[in-house]
């Protein structure tokens, strides 16, 4: 069982997502496509940490520069292991970051 850590540190089941760790800790990260890897708007940057390989929709919609500057999808990203996380946040213009550990 993991532990993520966004405001505070929560258990997180095997094979959930992040974008669902994300919901359940009303954390918010967007996703029109409902996290089917689809649209790109659930992007994070990973700045430390081992996620999954980065998966089929990732490397249709990431380009290779992308993907070695850490960025991912928070739909696709199913196994983690202490990561630290960032993302922009539309209102206030800042990134946020968070940590997970497994």
């Amino acid at each position: 069982m993991a532990k993520v850590t966004f405001e505070k540190t929560v258990e997180v089941k095997d094979g959930k997502t992040l974008l669902d760790i994300a919901k359940k800790e009303n954390i918010k990260i967007k996703a029109p496509c409902k996290g089917k890897g689809k649209c790109g708007k659930c992007l994070v940057k990973v700045i430390s940490g081992k996620t999954n390989p980065p998966t089929k929709n990732e490397l249709k919609f990431l380009s290779e520069k992308k993907l070695k500057e850490g960025y991912r999808f928070a739909c696709e990203i199913k196994d983690m292991d202490d990561l630290v996380l960032e993302w922009p946040n539309k209102k206030n213009e800042k990134k946020n970051e968070k940590k997970i550990e497994k």
